[in-house]
Order: C-alpha cells, then structure tokens, then sequence
C-alpha cells in the first residue's frame, strides 16, 4: 500500500513536468516539422521564395531552442542558446521580409537581405563575447543590457516590415490587376493576413517581455498562453508558404519583359488618353477580346500597335479602372446576357463562354458585380444590371 502511494505521489508530481516540457517544446516541434515539409518541397523543385521561408523557420526554431533552454532551467546551455537567442530574435522578422521580396519583387536583393539581418548579427556576436569574457555580476548586468537592445531592435522592427511588406504585396497584386485579365491563380492574397497575425504575436511577445519570462514560468498554463499561441501562427505560416503559388516570379519576370514595339514612354495628354480609351472600348466591342482566356494588356497593346504603359494609362485615367476590373466587368455583362437568354444554360457554359479560365473566377467576379451569385440571377430572373462599365 505504501508502495502505491509513493507511485501515485511521484506520478502526480511527473505529469505536470511532462505537460511543461511538451508545452515549452511545441513550438520546436512546429518548426522542426515545417523545414522539413519545406526542404521536400525544395528537393522536387527549386524555388527562391520557399528557401527563404525554410531560412524563417530555421531562425525561429534556433529561437524556440533557446525559450526552451531557459524554461527548462538547462543552465549548462544557456551560453550558447542565448547567443543564438540575441540573433535568431532580431532576425525573424527581416528573414520574413525576405521571403515576401522573393515572392514579389523583381530583384529579391541578396546584398539588401545582408543589411536586414546585419544587426541581428552584430547582437549574437556581442551576445558570444560576454558569455565568453565575462561572469558573477559582471555578466548578468551585461546579458540584461544585451537583451534590452535585442528587444529595442525587434520592437523598431515590426512597424517596418509591416509598411515594406505590405507595400510590397500591394504593388505586386495591382501590378497583377494591370498586365493580366485572369488573377486569379497570380495575386498573393494570404501573407497580408499573415503580417497581421505576426503584429499580434509580437504584441504578445512584448507583453511577455514587459510582464518577464519568470511570470510564465511559473506556470504551465501560463507558459501555454505564449507556446500555443505562437505555434499557431508558425503553422498558419507554413500552410500559407506551401500552398502559395509559386508561380508569381513567372508572372514578376514576365511583366518585366521590354514591349513590342518599343518606344519611348512619353505621358499621354488626358485628351490623349480619353482618344485610347475609346479606341479600347470599340475593340473590344467589335472583337469582343474580353472573351478570350488568359488575356494580357501586352495583347490589347500589340492590336492597337502602341505601347502597353500607354494602355494601362487609357484603361486605369480615360476609363478608372485597373485592366482586369475592365475586362472581368465586361465579361460579366456578357455572361448576364446568356443568361437572360437561356435560363436554363449550364453556369459551366457561361463561365467558359464568357472567357473566364475557371468557375471559380466567374463566379468571385459575378459575385463582386452584380451582388448575387449566378445560381441566384438565374432562379429569380430579377432585373438587375451590371454597374456602369465606363464613365
């Protein structure tokens, strides 16, 4: 009996510092098992964006070693895991800055990369000279210090790479909005929520810092607050970095290819521009190019024999809209005439008919234009219209 009650004494004990070790580990295991799924990915093919986020991942689990060494009271480590930890802190957030560049911007900028994370070396190489120069009272007055700077330089951070990470994904789509009709399977759409999501999880980490790492320590619950919360956004990220097309560096090469002909980008006059434009819209009129699939305004620009800054200048000043938002809208009007038609005509025939290269286009832009998805327009018959195509 008494045998009994010292393994019920010493499990109950065990439980809960083997619920702190897996919580004060998970985001480790995150990590560990996205490099994983990314370095695959990159083994069947190469793609610049991908490694960048591999080199994320490989940062935030240097970083999650070091949380978990400190957690874990693994006194004989700290020196290393802490030197690790003032680098891998202040380079997170411009290691992801990173992936987005190579994502969307033409040149990612390798020389430029080495600037962002410039600091966060020069912290870890200050970090590994006080563990290896200094100890008792002298040392911890110099690790608090170090720390305080690491954390100054990550909180300065997270502004910037919101402002430059989202500028950059804003001017690839409209970029996208304006050299291609079909968007679709082009536009990055799901690393702006993903910048949100990482605000937060600053916000979170700097309440951690302000309120002290020892508060949640205290606790396994506490410390799950922090470790769950940041191994959620560590998988959002690596859903949204294996899903993501990797396609936009053809589209970012493609749009930079020079023009045929090639002439000198001359402003148009806005009288000008009000003359291309109506010229666009008996094009397409007579032609009827909107229903052409995957139609680009290299297209358009090379049947009116002018250049395709031009077009995109008519199209976004003489008519005010982007290229696709044109192109969809007039497809649309289109696809509403075939219903109106034929009530009974398959909403497939109509999405293919109407030039749109998927349902799921046809029916995001029916949606966007007229209110009401086509299933509806076609059951009620009501008499709506599409908004005004032009001005």
């Amino acid at each position: 009996m008494a045998n009994t009650d010292a393994a019920y004494f010493s499990l109950k004990h065990e439980v809960p510092n083997m619920l702190y070790t897996i919580i004060s580990s998970t985001p480790m295991y995150v990590c560990g098992t996205l490099i994983i799924l990314l370095a695959l990915s990159l083994c069947t093919k190469w793609d610049t964006a991908r490694y960048r986020l591999l080199l994320f991942m490989l940062t935030s689990l240097i970083l999650y070693i070091g949380n978990f060494a400190y957690f874990n009271h693994m006194e004989s480590v700290i020196p290393i895991t802490d030197t690790l930890y003032c680098y891998s802190l202040p380079a997170c957030f411009p290691v992801f800055l990173m992936y987005i560049e190579a994502l969307v911007l033409k040149d990612p900028g390798h020389k430029r990369g080495f600037l962002y994370i410039l600091p966060a070396i020069i912290c870890g190489l200050i970090a590994g000279f006080i563990y290896a120069t200094k100890s008792g009272e002298e040392l911890t007055w110099w690790v608090t210090t170090i720390h305080k700077c690491v954390r100054i330089i990550f909180t300065l951070q997270v502004p910037l790479v919101l402002f430059f990470g989202w500028k950059h994904i804003s001017d690839y789509n409209k970029m996208v909005e304006n050299y291609y009709a079909d968007t679709e399977d082009k536009e990055v759409t799901l690393i702006k929520p993903l910048l949100i999501s990482f605000v937060a999880a600053s916000l979170i980490s700097f309440t951690i810092n302000l309120i002290g790492h020892d508060y949640f320590a205290e606790s396994v619950w506490l410390l799950a607050i922090p470790s769950l919360s940041f191994s959620a956004l560590l998988l959002f990220t690596g859903f949204v970095g294996l899903t993501q097309n990797t396609k936009t560096r053809e589209v970012v090469e493609e749009s930079d290819m020079p023009e045929e002909p090639e002439q000198d980008i001359i402003p148009l006059t806005p009288e000008k521009e009000h003359i291309m434009a109506a010229e666009i819209r008996k094009l397409m009129d007579e032609k009827r190019l909107f229903l052409q699939p995957n139609l680009k305004i290299n297209d358009l620009a090379k049947m009116l024999n002018t250049n395709r800054n031009y077009i995109y200048n008519a199209i976004n000043q003489g008519i005010g809209l982007s290229f696709a938002e044109y192109i969809n809208k007039k497809r649309i009007e289109y696809a509403v005439q075939l219903i109106d038609q034929d009530r009974e005509i398959l909403l497939t025939d109509v999405a293919h008919k109407s030039g749109f290269s998927s349902p799921s286009a046809f029916y995001r832009n029916f949606k966007l234009y007229m209110d009401c998805s086509p299933s509806d327009y076609q059951k009620r018959g009501a008499n709506i219209t599409v908004s005004t195509l032009s001005k």
